[in-house]
Protein backbone atom coordinates (compact mmCIF):
# COMPACT_ATOMS: atom_id res chain seq x y z
CA UNK A 1 0.00 0.00 0.00
CA UNK A 2 1.44 3.37 -0.99
CA UNK A 3 1.41 6.31 1.37
CA UNK A 4 -1.11 8.98 0.44
CA UNK A 5 -0.45 12.66 0.90
CA UNK A 6 -2.21 14.17 3.89
CA UNK A 7 -3.77 16.90 1.73
CA UNK A 8 -5.39 14.19 -0.43
CA UNK A 9 -6.71 12.32 2.61
CA UNK A 10 -8.27 15.52 3.97
CA UNK A 11 -9.78 16.36 0.58
CA UNK A 12 -11.35 12.88 0.48
CA UNK A 13 -12.82 13.38 3.97
CA UNK A 14 -14.36 16.65 2.85
CA UNK A 15 -15.67 15.04 -0.33
CA UNK A 16 -17.18 12.20 1.69
CA UNK A 17 -18.81 14.77 3.95
CA UNK A 18 -20.44 16.45 0.95
CA UNK A 19 -21.78 13.10 -0.29
CA UNK A 20 -23.12 12.25 3.18
CA UNK A 21 -24.77 15.66 3.48
CA UNK A 22 -26.52 15.23 0.11
CA UNK A 23 -27.74 11.81 1.28
CA UNK A 24 -29.26 13.38 4.38
CA UNK A 25 -26.60 12.20 6.86
CA UNK A 26 -25.90 15.66 8.23
CA UNK A 27 -24.40 14.58 11.56
CA UNK A 28 -21.93 12.18 9.92
CA UNK A 29 -21.01 14.89 7.41
CA UNK A 30 -20.44 17.41 10.19
CA UNK A 31 -18.20 15.00 12.11
CA UNK A 32 -16.04 14.36 9.04
CA UNK A 33 -15.74 18.09 8.36
CA UNK A 34 -14.80 18.78 11.98
CA UNK A 35 -12.16 16.06 11.90
CA UNK A 36 -10.71 17.35 8.63
CA UNK A 37 -10.59 20.90 10.00
CA UNK A 38 -8.94 19.83 13.27
CA UNK A 39 -6.25 17.88 11.42
CA UNK A 40 -5.74 20.74 8.95
CA UNK A 41 -5.19 23.20 11.80
CA UNK A 42 -2.80 20.95 13.69
CA UNK A 43 -0.83 20.11 10.54
CA UNK A 44 -0.75 23.63 9.05
CA UNK A 45 3.07 23.72 8.82
CA UNK A 46 3.09 20.30 7.12
CA UNK A 47 0.40 21.25 4.58
CA UNK A 48 1.86 24.66 3.68
CA UNK A 49 4.27 24.82 0.75
CA UNK A 50 6.58 27.83 0.49
CA UNK A 51 8.14 29.16 -2.68
CA UNK A 52 11.92 29.34 -2.65
CA UNK A 53 11.74 33.11 -2.19
CA UNK A 54 9.35 32.80 0.76
CA UNK A 55 11.46 30.03 2.29
CA UNK A 56 14.56 32.24 2.02
CA UNK A 57 12.74 35.12 3.70
CA UNK A 58 11.38 32.87 6.45
CA UNK A 59 14.75 31.32 7.21
CA UNK A 60 17.02 34.28 6.60
CA UNK A 61 19.11 31.93 4.46
CA UNK A 62 20.10 32.23 0.83
CA UNK A 63 18.47 30.38 -2.03
CA UNK A 64 21.79 28.59 -2.50
CA UNK A 65 21.57 27.32 1.10
CA UNK A 66 18.06 26.02 0.45
CA UNK A 67 19.10 24.42 -2.83
CA UNK A 68 21.91 22.65 -1.01
CA UNK A 69 19.29 20.86 1.09
CA UNK A 70 16.70 20.41 -1.65
CA UNK A 71 17.69 16.85 -2.65
CA UNK A 72 17.61 15.47 0.90
CA UNK A 73 14.39 17.28 1.72
CA UNK A 74 12.81 16.12 -1.54
CA UNK A 75 13.66 12.48 -0.74
CA UNK A 76 11.99 12.96 2.66
CA UNK A 77 8.88 14.52 1.08
CA UNK A 78 9.61 18.04 2.33
CA UNK A 79 10.58 19.65 -0.97
CA UNK A 80 9.23 19.40 -4.49
CA UNK A 81 9.39 20.88 -7.94
CA UNK A 82 6.13 22.56 -8.88
CA UNK A 83 6.65 23.10 -12.59
CA UNK A 84 10.14 24.59 -12.55
CA UNK A 85 9.75 26.23 -9.14
CA UNK A 86 11.30 24.71 -6.03
CA UNK A 87 8.94 24.55 -3.05
CA UNK A 88 9.54 23.59 0.56
CA UNK A 89 7.21 22.45 3.32
CA UNK A 90 6.96 25.16 5.96
CA UNK A 91 7.72 22.60 8.71
CA UNK A 92 11.22 21.95 7.39
CA UNK A 93 12.26 25.56 6.77
CA UNK A 94 13.80 27.04 9.91
CA UNK A 95 12.44 30.33 11.21
CA UNK A 96 14.93 33.08 11.74
CA UNK A 97 14.30 36.72 12.22
CA UNK A 98 16.25 38.59 9.62
CA UNK A 99 14.82 42.06 9.69
CA UNK A 100 17.69 43.43 7.64
CA UNK A 101 17.00 41.07 4.74
CA UNK A 102 13.26 41.73 4.93
CA UNK A 103 13.89 45.48 4.93
CA UNK A 104 16.22 45.20 1.94
CA UNK A 105 13.71 43.04 0.05
CA UNK A 106 10.96 45.57 0.81
CA UNK A 107 13.08 48.47 -0.42
CA UNK A 108 13.98 46.58 -3.60
CA UNK A 109 10.33 45.70 -4.21
CA UNK A 110 9.28 49.34 -3.72
CA UNK A 111 11.95 50.48 -6.17
CA UNK A 112 10.79 47.94 -8.72
CA UNK A 113 7.18 49.11 -8.39
CA UNK A 114 8.20 52.76 -8.69
CA UNK A 115 10.34 51.90 -11.71
CA UNK A 116 7.36 50.30 -13.48
CA UNK A 117 5.12 53.24 -12.64
CA UNK A 118 7.48 55.77 -14.20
Amino acid sequence: MSTRDLADVLADFRGDAAVLRRAGHHRDAELREQLAEAVTESAREWLTWLSETDAALRSGRSKDWLRGRFGDWQRDGHARLHGRERQYRACVVPRKSNLSAARTAGIEAARAVRGRAA
